[in-house]
């Protein structure tokens, strides 16, 4: 479809907009020039931020190095089960991320197989086994869900084939059996529970903040401020809000503040309402902290958990959870390597 101008645009660009270009965050020069002209301000913002959150929640696409070390470990895989065509080993016909399983130690793998193969005529083999399985199920969880020999093991433990009266073996295998359910169900517990709308929510509410700290390190980027701006604006308040709110409250207090700060910092990009909703944040908790030393942090926690109407406590636990993730997973990988 084509404009009055004769331009190609989409049915987005042809519908009317009230926003105008200075309300879009991403700066249309840094585009690429075919680009730049036949998409609007608000898909290039659009576009950008749907970039961000495919890259944090998405799966993650692997580079050159990564893509020639999963192909490395293929052929490893493949040596492997040349070698002792028992472990069958196989990474998942679908992964919704392969990155992980470039940390595979298939030596592990190896070895825990041949602990269980080695128990298998032993007396009471089943409970020897089944602490073998225990141990590499909760330790090495990556490496149990590309070892096949384990389910040969699982089958021969709840059919009693191992040496031991039948009794014994239909005892062991109901207490693993039991075991295991209850260790995949609380999993799923966790996930519905990390899944939940106020959760998701929270990650949303991180997500932001990270993308402020994202616009801080690239600033020609963007043409509205990252975290830098809100810690401009809420010291300002520290020094003057007590002066600014000794006979002023509500809208009046909020629109005294927009037109004092504005003259002096033309070049802290906020528009008046974003000025009024950090003040707002500002306020809110400004009580519970000593005169003039809110800390910027805290007021961008606020405001952010308010826009995705969660509490700043919920954000602050999601974000100490991801955290932690990273550094365990970072761990992990030292470790496994």
């Amino acid at each position: 479809m084509r404009n009055r101008s004769g331009r190609v645009a989409t049915s987005e660009v042809l519908e009317s907009n009230p926003k105008s270009s200075r309300e879009t965050s991403i700066r249309p020069e840094c585009m690429p020039g075919p680009t730049r002209y036949c998409v609007s301000a608000t898909e290039a913002k659009d576009a950008a931020v749907k970039t961000l959150l495919r890259r944090a929640l998405g799966p993650r696409e692997l580079t050159e190095p990564e893509q020639a070390s999963l192909v490395e470990l293929r052929a490893k895989i493949n040596m492997y089960n040349k070698a002792v065509p028992g472990l069958r080993l196989q990474l998942p016909s679908y992964s919704f991320s392969y990155h992980p399983y470039l940390s595979l130690n298939l030596e592990i793998c190896a070895d825990y197989y041949f602990k269980c193969a080695h128990l298998r005529f032993h007396d009471d083999a089943a409970n020897k086994i089944v602490i073998f399985l225990t141990s590499f199920l909760e330790q090495y969880p990556l490496e149990w869900k590309v070892c096949s020999w384990k389910n040969d093991f699982i089958a021969e433990l709840m059919l009693g084939e191992f040496n031991g009266s039948l009794n014994e073996q239909r005892e062991v295998a109901e207490r693993w059996l039991k075991w295991y359910w209850k260790r995949e169900q609380q999993k799923n517990r966790e996930t519905d529970i990390h899944l939940s709308p106020k959760r998701m929510a929270a990650s949303s509410a991180v997500l932001e903040l990270e993308m402020l700290g994202i616009m801080d390190h690239h600033p020609q980027l963007w043409i509205v401020p990252g975290f830098a701006g809100y810690v401009t604006f809420v010291n300002w308040l520290n020094r003057h809000w007590a002066a600014l709110a000794y006979n002023k409250s509500g809208p009046a207090l909020l629109k005294d503040v927009v037109s004092k700060f504005r003259p002096r910092r033309q070049a802290v990009a906020f528009s008046d309402s974003d000025l009024a909703e950090i003040c707002d944040a500002y306020e809110s908790i400004e009580s519970s902290h000593p005169a003039g030393a809110v800390p910027p942090y805290q007021v961008v926690l606020t405001l952010v958990a308010k826009r995705h109407k969660v509490s700043p406590r919920l954000v602050s636990e999601m974000r100490a959870e991801q955290n932690k993730r990273r550094r365990s997973h970072i761990t992990s990988k030292k470790a496994r390597s």
